[in-house]
């Protein structure tokens, strides 16, 4: 098997157990609001560790981000701000779902719209179908979705049998919620598809290509952070929803 090729499920086996490790502190936050929770967690993945590894990454790193034009800028930052708004739609699902239940529909949903609305969107969908990468993708998603089912109904049972409660149980809300999220968080997909040139000038640099998309997270996640900062600091009624309240 193809070096990068392991390189890269060890790196998805990484992010996978860094996803689950997570969730574990937000079952021990009794006096914080969710907002304030959120954007404390949010500020390492969102701002701190994309500029912390592109630094390590890049040779010259304010040089790079300069070579690129405002134009080549906005919609991949605009495309972080549509994913930003999905990953608060992501977020308010534990909120108002509870932990597992509201995971893994976020989960399931994004996944399916995650992958299919590219390639509808840009007139390929009947290529999944055609080719036999596209009907291993397809697959590879009813798996998926098989897993995050039967992960979810065990958390599910779990928390019933410990007596774990959403908070703010809302099964309507919580839907409508996931749905968003699935839909918004496709804004990662077209952003990585609006950051090429920037993987492009990554690995003119020399940078492995396994890591080249990297420094592109410094735009992405800013906007990202924008969206999801901006909720929690400045959302409307709740002025009092902060650390301690």
């Amino acid at each position: 098997m193809n070096s990068a090729i392991i390189a890269g499920i060890f790196w998805h086996f990484v992010g996978a157990a860094s996803a689950a490790c997570f969730y574990a502190p937000f079952k021990q936050v009794k006096r914080w609001s969710w907002e304030t929770m959120w954007s404390i967690g949010g500020l390492m993945s969102w701002l701190i560790l994309p500029w912390a590894v592109s630094a390590i990454l890049l040779p010259d790193f304010m040089a790079y981000y300069s070579n690129f034009s405002l134009s080549q800028l906005t919609p991949v930052f605009l495309f972080g701000a549509m994913w930003g708004i999905g990953n608060i739609n992501y977020g308010l699902t534990m909120r108002y779902l509870g932990m597992s239940m509201g995971i893994g529909i976020a989960i399931g949903i994004t996944l399916v719209v995650g992958t299919l609305m590219t390639p509808l969107l840009q007139g390929r969908f009947g290529e999944l179908f055609a080719s036999a990468g596209g009907r291993l993708t397809l697959l590879g998603v009813l798996v998926a979705l098989i897993g995050v089912g039967i992960v979810s109904r065990a958390g599910l049972l779990k928390e019933r049998a410990l007596g774990i409660n959403a908070e703010e149980f809302n099964l309507r809300k919580g839907l409508v919620l996931a749905v968003m999220c699935g839909i918004f968080s496709a804004g990662m997909s077209f952003a990585m598809d609006a950051a090429k040139p920037m993987h492009q000038a990554a690995a003119n640099l020399g940078i492995d290509p396994l890591y080249v998309a990297l420094p592109s997270y410094v735009i992405i996640m800013g906007g990202g952070a924008l969206v999801n900062l901006a909720f929690c600091f400045w959302r409307p009624g709740h002025p009092a929803r902060a650390v301690g309240a």
